[in-house]
């Protein structure tokens, strides 16, 4: 195990320099999109190390790929011909690079040069309604993020633009959210067949808005405990062992808002958590997305008895092609080259380190540490992000 260093960790973003003005996902794939930079940028932030960063440089990088019309961040790897920008489903990565480029933007002093006109396309109760009609909610984890762009967006409207129309908005939203709420696990999506596994995710892309915004949180005490049923043995939160940086990070933040006080029991498995996060850190500064176990058959065995609270029948043909078909014939296994949000130009091996991993890590190490500050190992002083986004936390 490798003792985390804030030198190290800068160091390692340095070395995804694309020289071009951005920043890679991976070396070796070495793809740079507005997406790969923003992850760079914001890793940056959370270590106190943006100082170092030419800002004028990287600010108008973005700011020269918006979309005046729109006022959506389009990557020069793809484009809005052909795609309806309103439609939240086609126009997914739009929307996914314009969060991330709005956050690193404000990360870097910046402000966009041209309104978010896309969402006067949402605004209102009744267009609000419409959307919600549309989610699918057994695939509350996907779904999850379109409500959280719009929030996000909304809330940056507010906040920065004192538009208190987006305000009314965010109140609608979360409106809607408190009666999607399944009251049985205190998730999203449970009560539409959605494993506890996805309705956790789509937990993490809710609650960070409402503890921003000061919104009661219903029935906390089931999301605690539905969200530590989730922790394997190894401490970390995915059935197949060794973790993912995007479930652990969701897990961990969503227990750290609705908990404040943590019982002795709780300590165990949050020390045991953060243990197994420092064990993905790598030599070269950084963190992988997961370190698999090579024989992962011992793993997820809760999920599948009938009997638990996470048996979920496409949880359990998920684990048993993964980590008992898997464990004999590799076919079955999970292909260890992932696309970022199925996006070709996103490339990234899971047992290597990349931006997007190093941010999600460091954002769980940083959120156990404030539950628990005696765990602290490094010499980072983490700065969350300021605005309701992925990366915020109440710092009070």
């Amino acid at each position: 195990m490798h003792q985390i260093t804030k030198n190290q960790i800068q160091d390692f973003i340095f070395s995804l320099n694309d020289n071009k003005g951005g920043f890679y996902l991976q070396k070796g794939f070495n793809q740079s999109t507005l997406m790969s930079t923003s992850f760079s940028i914001l890793t940056l932030e959370l270590i106190d190390s943006l100082n170092i960063l030419k800002k004028k440089k990287y600010k108008e990088l973005f700011l020269q790929n918006q979309d005046k019309k729109s006022g959506l961040f389009i990557d020069p790897l793809s484009s809005l011909k052909g795609v309806n920008s309103l439609d939240l489903e086609s126009s997914y990565i739009h929307y996914q690079t314009t969060a991330f480029s709005l956050s690193a933007i404000d990360a870097l002093g910046g402000h966009p040069n041209h309104k978010l006109a896309f969402l006067d396309s949402f605004r209102g109760k009744k267009k609000l309604s419409s959307f919600f009609h549309t989610i699918d909610w057994k695939n509350a984890w996907h779904e999850s993020n379109k409500i959280m762009f719009l929030l996000q967006f909304f809330s940056y409207d507010f906040l920065k633009n004192k538009n208190k129309d987006s305000y009314d908005n965010i109140v609608f939203i979360l409106d809607f959210l408190d009666n999607y709420q399944d009251p049985r696990t205190g998730l999203w999506g449970t009560q539409y067949k959605a494993s506890t596994f996805v309705g956790m995710a789509a937990a993490y892309h809710f609650l960070i808005f409402y503890k921003y915004f000061n919104r009661k949180i219903n029935f906390p005490n089931k999301i605690f405990q539905n969200v530590f049923i989730l922790q394997m043995k190894d401490g970390l939160f995915h059935p197949f062992g060794g973790g993912g940086a995007c479930e652990d990070l969701d897990a961990i933040d969503v227990v750290s808002k609705v908990t404040s006080e943590l019982s002795a029991d709780s300590k165990k498995h949050i020390k045991l958590a953060y243990n197994a996060l420092i064990q993905n850190y790598d030599k070269n500064g950084g963190f992988c997305w997961a370190k698999r176990p090579q024989f992962p058959f011992l793993n997820g065995i809760k999920y599948l008895n009938p009997r638990s609270a996470l048996f979920n029948y496409d949880m359990v043909k998920w684990v048993i092609k993964n980590n008992y078909l898997g464990s004999f014939l590799p076919f079955f296994r999970e292909n260890y080259v992932y696309k970022y949000s199925n996006w070709d130009h996103m490339k990234f091996n899971i047992k290597i380190s990349d931006s997007w991993s190093t941010w999600f890590r460091l954002l769980s190490i940083a959120t156990l540490e404030k539950l628990s500050p005696d765990l602290k190992k490094n010499d980072i002083n983490f700065k969350f992000r300021g605005l309701p986004s992925i990366g915020w936390l109440d710092d009070k």
